[in-house]
C-alpha cells in the first residue's frame, strides 16, 4: 500500500497588479517544466522518510520489474490536486534515471515515464479493464497538464544550483 507525502510549496503568494486603466493586468505565465524544476522536484522527493510501491502490474507493463513484486518508490503528492492525486515517484535506486508522474483519479490511474529532461518515454492505464500501456500521443495532453503542475510546485522549492 502506497505512502504518500505531502509537498507543500515553502512560500505560496499571488500578486495582483492593476494597470493605469484599472484592468487587472494579466498574470505571470505558468512554469515549463525544465531540467533545473525536475532536479529540484527529485531532491525534495529523495529526502522524504516515507515510501511507498507501484503495483507489479503497472511496473511490469513499464518494463520497471518483472511483475512479481512492486516497484519500491520515494513518493510525493502535490497540494493542488484539483481532478485527483498527483503523485512524483522515483524509485529507490539512486542510480536510477527513472522518474514516473502518476495522477490518481477515482476510476483510472495514469502513469508516465519520464527522467530529468521531462520528455514522455512511456504511459499507461489502470482501470476497471486493467492495466495498459497508451501511446504518447494518447498520454501527451494529461501528460502535459501534470508537468505543469508539478512546474508550479518546483517553482517554488529552493533552487539547486
Amino acid at each position: 500500500m502506497p505512502i504518500y507525502s505531502r509537498m507543500t510549496p515553502p512560500v505560496a503568494f499571488a500578486i495582483i497588479a492593476l494597470s493605469f486603466s484599472g484592468a487587472f493586468a494579466q498574470s505571470p505565465a505558468a512554469p515549463v517544466m525544465n531540467e533545473e524544476l525536475m532536479t529540484r522536484l527529485t531532491k525534495y522527493t529523495r529526502a522524504l522518510p516515507e515510501e511507498g510501491e507501484m503495483i507489479p502490474k503497472l511496473c511490469a507493463v513499464l518494463d520497471l520489474c518483472d511483475g512479481t513484486k512492486g516497484l519500491p518508490l520515494k513518493i510525493a503528492e502535490s497540494d493542488k490536486n484539483a481532478d485527483g492525486k498527483y503523485l512524483f515517484g522515483l524509485p529507490l535506486d539512486a542510480n536510477s534515471k527513472d522518474i514516473l508522474i502518476m495522477v490518481n483519479q477515482p476510476k483510472i490511474v495514469h502513469v508516465y515515464l519520464t527522467d530529468k529532461t521531462g520528455k514522455l518515454r512511456a504511459a499507461a492505464i489502470s482501470d476497471a479493464n486493467g492495466v495498459q500501456l497508451i501511446t504518447n500521443e494518447e498520454a501527451a495532453e494529461k501528460y502535459k497538464a501534470a508537468l505543469t503542475l508539478f512546474a508550479g510546485e518546483a517553482a517554488a522549492l529552493p533552487p539547486t544550483k
